[in-house]
């Protein structure tokens, strides 16, 4: 189960529990470090996740970014949103992220993204009006599918968005490429940064 304070968000099924052997995890797992040590995301913040056949892979809850390996990442198989609890089908031995919802409902609004990188960036957080990048209207609970809607409704708004800000929490950067998502986070970094 993936929680946010002691509200349930979501229920893991697992359908295998088995090391991922997707050899695009190493890529992930190098991009994990890098995002860390760029000081983007500290400690087990930030969330990355690819595309797969089946649906997609993306890092461990409470998993620093730093320590991705085929055990501490999971392929999401399926979303099922019940009447009382989400259900989220997993294959690998972590519990997935708690933005698992999110990057789920991302992919299904943007079939030509391929990658997610949630990071959080407090200069592109705080500056993002100012560098041209859209924000989510309403603040909401991390994991939580209203979190998720107000993702998506940016991108309805903003069809060749590929960066976003969840208000007060994070950015979401979108890529048809994990080299492409870690380029772009990188640029809009620089562009924060510039900005006094």
């Amino acid at each position: 189960m993936s929680t946010e304070g002691n509200s349930l968000i979501f229920s893991s099924v697992f359908l295998a529990k088995n090391p991922q052997n997707d050899p695009r995890v190493q890529q992930l797992a190098e991009w994990g470090k890098k995002l860390l040590a760029n000081g983007v995301v500290k400690g087990t913040e930030g969330n990355l996740s690819f595309r797969t056949r089946l649906g997609f892979i993306i890092t461990g809850t409470n998993v620093a970014l730093d320590g991705l390996n085929p055990e501490t990442v999971s392929e999401i198989t399926g979303v099922v949103f019940g009447l009382n609890k989400t259900s989220v089908y997993v294959k690998g031995m972590a519990v997935p992220s708690r933005e698992t919802i999110m990057h789920s409902q991302i992919y299904e609004e943007r079939p030509e993204v391929n990658a997610i990188f949630h990071i959080h960036d407090a200069a592109v957080t705080a500056k993002a009006g100012k560098i041209g990048i859209p924000i989510t209207d309403k603040e909401q609970p991390a994991g939580s599918l209203e979190l998720a809607k107000e993702a998506v409704s940016v991108l309805k708004l903003n069809k060749d968005v590929k960066c976003f800000v969840l208000r007060n929490h994070g950015s979401v950067v979108l890529g048809a490429t994990m080299d492409e998502a870690g380029k772009l986070v990188a640029e809009v970094g620089e562009k924060a940064k510039l900005l006094k």
